[in-house]
């Protein structure tokens, strides 16, 4: 290897100091003699060393906030004796220390905005080069131009971009939490006093009122949580985990009670704001108010008291932002910023109900990494074909008259509806809905509202600026869920405006959905549910939506390049990437809470039509509405844990897919009810209890503890048996309770005749399944389903196909005497043909991952791939080599 002289090298960095900075890559030319330089020959370029620099906290070319966590490793370690690192040719603002494995690593600080230089001069006198690309801490880093107006609600605030400087508070629990609830019970504002008490590192309280907790790796520490909260991407972020009061805390040095694991926590609805928000808190969709979680389940503090670090923020919180690529943006800004603060991840969960497994799920399918399990509770596979059903929902309820009156003026219009649909009140509405008539109205009341643009009080607006209003303000603010996707679904074009957008000569965002073709109510005619004219009167003028969410005669129509961008970007779920992340689904029957129970079975039927199989997915169903039970989402982080754990021992070549299934524990099977809970390998715990006795009991005489532990795998037999609630499964109760016990062999002369006689039994069970499924998990269906589409509900435009007589069989009963004679009918309320679910959607391509879609001041509609050619050796830092994120 050639090597420059000392003369020499000074003589490069001083002109690599003059010039900005060296090459972008590890390759370069030779070295040079001494001697004063020829200003008429080129400077001699240093020799490019044999090593590599690693870029550990995020994507070499995503990195924000000015710092980045690097990694320097030599092929010869003794070259990284005395090793100094530049950037852009000046000494860097970092102090590169041993890592204990042959390496150099440390936080670089003071990266300007854009490119960044980084050269590491080795001890020969060669050098490493590396291109780090710093993004602006206020975002964007690869979402676009930004959400405006925004509003700063920060006192703190320094500047436009709301940034501020970290804050930093102490919370712990009380050793006593029973006396704690007693002593902190406020009379005039009853409700159970929050779990975690404030702690001051100035006047601490007596070490023996604090409570002690042992992490899962054995370290025991006073229960002491660090609460960080910050700015990154204009809005909040916090940061918890156990720590040690007035002890140092880097990122090469973590305090040692950090396991390392990270757990994120979202929030539920769905909504736009135009101001900051707040990092929920929570597992019951964010909404859980302090001390609550010592009934309804709280797998945050659980984690803490394991020694998981916790991270939420305001973006990736469903109810105050819509658009899950600026979700994914903050998460991605707030892990580089946990593995440059703290240090590197070994795994990351998600945790949330409703909009929190929303974000979980779109954001694991889009930008696959971020998470390593899911854990979803009350869940939706996305917003997009969610809006699909609930626009339905909306259109049937007009028609109906199914809605509750906005004011006195309005009882008059919805009391005539009622009257006049044609349809019998209550009794034949489930017969379009697919659900209870209680749904469309929860959901209407919960959830329509986000999707107007001229909404009266649009969320975080400041006052003064003017919301659209069709007829008197044609150029305001549009303040619904379709205009925050503007960067990922496009604008309309021309030939589709409306007067507004002809008057503004601009196109609004586009609609991602469509109605045209679909038969309500198909299936319920055939069954005899409803007549003949009562299916003609409705899809004649049920009509639909249109740019504006307002109704129209006519059906609502997609634009054809937003709905390729939905798919594309993954604002439609189709879980092609999902087979890489572990998912613990929780689900409880809906008593039509807008929350339904088949979201669940529809995101298997999406994996299984993605990959051929859901062996990544569980299902726990549980009693309680919604959410399964009360102890679900701590005994799901304990199981996803040790699956995760699993997989990380895993240091094989196979693909991350494949170790997913390989290591799934046989604690992740399916359920239907909670009660194995009793019999797990971590330990009783005791269903509907939440965590009054989890992990320690809040009443030490309840400890369930003191019961004599039975054989965990007694459990994998109490799924299997009270799993017949769930269907009679006659071929998965044997495999269950043979193949998971591994009895197969022992029971073999019993097993086998049972196997025998599964399909005649399974003729008489069959019925009994789908009615079970209906009754007992309120597996109901939605429009479409009704209308033909399968439970993978993936078709927000159908293609289309000529009326067919034999969709329409004869019955008196609903007065179809001829199948032709009807299906001429049809014809004249869809010239053009009706859905063919049989067919791909239209407008269907595959989901790309990690899009980008500009900068501050250009917009990419729908998306680009990011340039992966600078990216090799980064990211590292997000999770252990067996999950596969590094570049």
């Amino acid at each position: 290897m050639k090597t420059m002289t000392t003369a020499a090298l000074l003589a490069a960095l001083l002109a690599l100091t003059a010039c900005g900075g060296g090459g972008g890559s590890s390759s370069g030319g030779g070295g040079g003699g001494g001697g004063t330089p020829n200003p008429s020959e080129p400077e001699p370029q240093p020799t490019a060393g044999e090593g590599r620099v690693q870029v550990l906290s995020n994507r070499a070319d995503l990195i924000s906030g000015g710092d980045a966590l690097i990694r320097v490793e030599a092929d010869d370690p003794a070259n990284l004796r005395g090793a100094r690192l530049l950037v852009d040719g000046e000494p860097a603002r970092a102090d590169l220390v041993a890592d204990g494995e042959g390496a150099l690593k440390g936080l670089v600080s003071g990266l300007a905005l854009g490119e960044n230089r980084l050269r590491v001069v080795l001890a020969d006198d060669t050098v490493l080069d590396r291109t780090v690309i710093n993004h602006p801490n206020g975002g964007p880093v690869f979402s676009g131009p930004q959400i405006q107006p925004w509003r700063c609600t920060n006192e703190a605030a320094v500047d436009a971009q709301c940034n501020q400087p970290a804050e930093y508070r102490f919370k712990y629990v009380p050793a006593d939490r029973l006396q704690a609830l007693i002593t902190g019970f406020d009379p005039i504002n009853p409700g159970l006093p929050a779990s975690f008490l404030e702690y001051d590192p100035d006047q601490p309280p007596p070490a023996g009122d604090i409570a002690t907790v042992t992490t899962d790796d054995g370290v025991q520490v006073p229960f002491i949580v660090r609460v960080e909260t910050g700015v990154q991407n204009r809005d909040r972020y916090q940061i918890m985990t156990l720590y040690r009061p007035g002890e140092p805390w880097t990122a090469t040095a973590p305090q040692d009670q950090w396991n390392g694991k990270l757990l994120i926590h979202h929030g539920g609805n769905v909504g736009v704001s135009f101001a900051m928000g707040n990092p929920p808190n929570g597992d019951i969709a964010g909404t859980a108010p302090d001390g609550a979680e010592l009934l309804l389940g709280d797998s945050i503090s659980v984690a803490l008291g394991r020694g998981f670090m916790t991270l939420s923020t305001a973006q990736a919180n469903l109810g105050h932002n819509v658009n899950l690529v600026t979700a994914a943006e903050s998460l991605m800004m707030a892990k580089e910023r946990i593995v440059e603060q703290y240090g590197e991840l070994r795994y990351t969960i998600g945790t949330g109900c409703s909009g929190g497994a929303i974000a979980q799920q779109h954001i694991a399918n889009a930008y696959p990494g971020i998470y390593q399990g899911l854990i979803v509770q009350c869940s939706y596979p996305d917003v997009w074909t969610t809006a699909t059903q609930f626009a339905d929902y909306n259109l049937l309820s007009r028609y109906f008259g199914n809605q509750i009156p906005g004011g006195p003026e309005d009882f008059v219009s919805v009391v005539s509806r009622l009257l006049g649909s044609g349809v019998i009140p209550v009794a034949q509405w489930s017969a379009f809905y697919g659900h209870l008539p209680l749904n469309p109205v929860v959901s209407d009341l919960a959830f329509f509202p986000s999707a107007y643009p001229d909404q009266s009080d649009c969320p975080g607006l400041e006052e003064g600026i003017t919301v659209y209003d069709k007829e008197s303000a044609p150029d305001g603010l549009r303040c619904g869920l379709l205009d925050y996707m503007k960067n990922q679904f496009g604008t309309r074009p021309p030939e589709v405006w409306s007067a507004n957008e002809s008057l503004l000569s601009r196109g609004f965002t586009g609609i991602p959905l469509d109605n045209t073709g679909v038969q309500y109510g198909l299936r319920a005619l055939q069954q005899g549910l409803i007549s003949g004219d009562q299916f003609i009167n409705l899809n004649r003028d049920i009509g639909g939506l249109d740019v504006d969410i307002d109704p129209q005669p006519a059906r609502t129509v997609a634009d054809p390049k937003t709905l390729e961008n939905a798919y594309r970007t993954g604002s439609i779920n189709t879980a092609e990437h999902l087979g890489d992340v572990p998912i613990i689904d929780l689900r409880g029957p809906d008593p039509g809470l807008a929350h339904d129970a088949y979201h669940s079975w529809q995101m298997r039927a999406r994996l299984e039509a993605a990959r051929g199989h859901a062996d990544n997915q569980v299902i726990w169903y549980g009693a309680v509405p919604l959410a399964g039970d009360t102890v679900y989402t701590t005994e799901a982080l304990l199981v996803m844990d040790r699956w995760l754990a699993d997989i990380e021992a895993d240091d094989g070549e196979a693909p991350l897919a494949d170790k997913v299934v390989a290591h799934k524990p046989i604690q992740a099977r399916d359920r239907c009810l909670s009660v194995s809970s009793l019999l797990g390998a971590d330990g009783p715990i005791v269903p509907f209890t939440g965590n009054l006795l989890y992990p320690d009991p809040i009443l030490p005489g309840l400890d369930p503890g003191l019961l004599p532990p039975p054989p965990s795998e007694l459990g994998v037999v109490v799924d299997a048996v009270t799993g017949q609630l769930c269907g009679l499964d006659v071929d998965g109760l044997v495999d269950t309770v043979g193949g998971s016990l591994g009895l197969d062999g022992l029971l073999g002369p019993i097993l086998n005749p049972l196997l025998g006689l599964a399909d005649p039994l399974l003729a008489l069970t069959d019925p009994v399944v789908d009615l079970q499924q209906l009754l007992v998990q309120t597996r109901f269906g939605t429009p479409r389903t009704v209308a033909g589409d399968d439970v993978t509900t993936l078709t927000n435009k159908c293609a289309l196909r000529p009326v067919d007589p034999a969709d329409y069989p004869v019955n008196p009963l609903t007065g179809v005497f001829s199948s032709e004679a009807f299906a001429a009918r049809v014809s004249e309320i869809f010239p053009d043909g009706v859905c063919d679910y049989s067919q791909p959607p239209v407008g269907r391509v595959p989901t790309l991952t990690w899009l980008r879609y500009g900068d501050a001041d250009r917009v990419i509609s729908g998306g680009e791939p990011m340039d992966d050619a600078g990216a090799g050796d980064s990211r590292g830092g997000w999770a252990a080599p067996a999950f596969q994120v590094g570049m």
